[in-house]
Formats: structure tokens, C-alpha cells, sequence
């Protein structure tokens, strides 16, 4: 896990969601899937939030939430139908 802090004030913040294999080479004869975009909020202070996300062929998004509670912060980043990247894309 990777841990950041930033400071309480409303920003852009771009996340992706990607299939990551244990060995690289891996990813050219498996499907990799990425869906990414840009979420807009404030962090409140003494907070701390995560990253999810679910990705697969017919529905792949990304999303932050407050990880005490487990509340999607903003809108989730989604992509409807397949989100597998193309084989000069992995």
C-alpha cells in the first residue's frame, strides 16, 4: 500500500485502475484492463481514503472512498463494456 498525504483543500486527482501481472511479460498473452480518469474533491483533515476498483470485460471502474466507513467519495470513474487495453497499449 502506498500512503500520501495531501493537503485539506479541493483538488484534481487522477486514479487508474489496471491489471498488474507478477511478471511482466505476463501481460502480453492476458487480458489488461485500465480505466482511469480524474475525481475532483476535498480530503477532510484527519482522514484517510482509498482507492478501489473493479475491472473486467463487461464492467471496469475506480473509484476513492473514506476508508473508515467505506463511502464513495465523488463519482466513480466507470467504463461500460470492456476496458481491455489493446496489445501495443499493455
Amino acid at each position: 500500500m502506498v500512503k500520501t498525504d495531501v493537503p485539506s483543500q479541493q483538488a484534481v486527482y487522477s486514479i487508474i485502475g489496471r491489471t498488474e501481472h507478477a511478471a511482466p511479460i505476463q501481460a502480453f498473452s492476458d487480458e489488461v484492463y485500465e480505466v482511469k480518469g480524474d475525481i475532483t474533491f476535498k480530503p477532510e483533515a484527519n482522514q484517510e481514503y482509498i482507492v478501489k476498483g473493479v475491472l473486467g470485460e463487461s464492467y471496469s471502474a475506480v473509484w476513492i472512498e473514506l476508508k473508515e466507513t467505506g463511502k464513495v467519495i465523488a463519482t466513480k470513474i466507470e467504463v461500460n463494456g470492456s476496458s481491455a487495453l489493446g496489445f501495443f497499449e499493455k
